[in-house]
């Protein structure tokens, strides 16, 4: 992707998926929100992942909720960060001039603030200089090469004074099934922010037309402020997977007249009609 090495990256169109990892998982009519790998992904074009762990003696292992993540189809080896991770910077390090957006949320175990200081001991110390860690929404030249810390997990405020800890989302407020078109405003630090449109429980047919679709309309990003949409909603038809609520969803984005500056967008089951909307 070709940006302006000025600008912050709040003021771009990013290219997301929602449970990044679910290409291969347990329980997959209800937690299968992917069919490509994070390779495939990254070569579509994808530059904001979501990271969903639980933290295990060994490590840090993806999961969607209640259900595990493999490797492949076969399902006999669970899918670890370290995997992941090295995805991340092999794709990195082959274009030195990309970078990553990865979202970082504890999904299952007692919800805890030392999984964080956990997950920066193992994956991240001694090797910052592959991370953008900063508080401040960083421009593209800052985060070239690098993956950016999108961090949804709290931390003790200690440990964020001594620590780079990424860009604050860990107040993010659930929003289910409200269908009103407030806007919800996250404190990233004290002078920038962001809003978020994350109806996960609603039918899409009333997502799109009471939240995501007017949130759309209205909202502007600038170097202070971050967008985020999720284009994705954990309803399901009856006896349906959620490929058919996904198509529906993507079936209205389609649609949409995206124009520059709108801000990060989570997809399930992406592809490549939906890329080429983002260049």
């Amino acid at each position: 992707m070709k940006y302006q090495d000025s600008i912050n990256i709040s003021e771009i169109n990013l290219f997301g998926t929602h449970d990044s990892l679910t290409a291969f998982v347990d329980m997959e009519k209800v937690c299968r929100c992917q069919s490509l790998t994070l390779r495939e992904q990254l070569a579509l074009g994808v530059r904001l992942i979501d990271v969903r762990l639980n933290r295990k003696k060994d490590g840090f292992y993806l999961v969607h909720s209640l259900a595990d993540c493999y490797e492949d189809k076969e399902k006999k080896i669970p899918l670890s960060f370290s995997s992941v991770l090295k995805d991340c910077l092999d794709f990195l390090k082959e274009n030195p001039d990309e970078f990553i957006v990865m979202s970082v949320k504890q999904d299952r175990g007692i919800q805890s603030r030392f999984f964080f200081p956990a997950f920066y001991s193992q994956y991240i110390k001694g090797s910052e200089e592959k991370w953008y860690l900063g508080s401040e929404i960083p421009s593209v030249s800052e985060c070239r090469g690098k993956i950016v810390l999108m961090r949804r997990c709290r931390v003790f405020p200690k440990y964020k004074r001594e620590n780079p800890c990424g860009l604050d989302f860990s107040h993010w407020k659930d929003q289910g099934k409200k269908w009103s078109e407030k806007i919800y405003p996250v404190k990233l630090n004290k002078t920038q922010k962001a809003t978020v449109q994350d109806r996960y429980g609603l039918e899409p047919q009333r997502k799109w037309h009471k939240c995501a679709g007017p949130f759309l309309d209205r909202c502007k990003c600038d170097k202070d402020n971050i967008c985020v949409h999720f284009i994705s909603t954990a309803y399901r038809y009856k006896n349906e997977s959620l490929v058919r609520t996904a198509e529906k969803m993507n079936g209205f984005f389609r649609e949409y007249n995206l124009t520059d500056g709108k801000g990060w967008f989570f997809f399930d089951f992406s592809d490549s009609e939906i890329a080429q909307k983002f260049g």
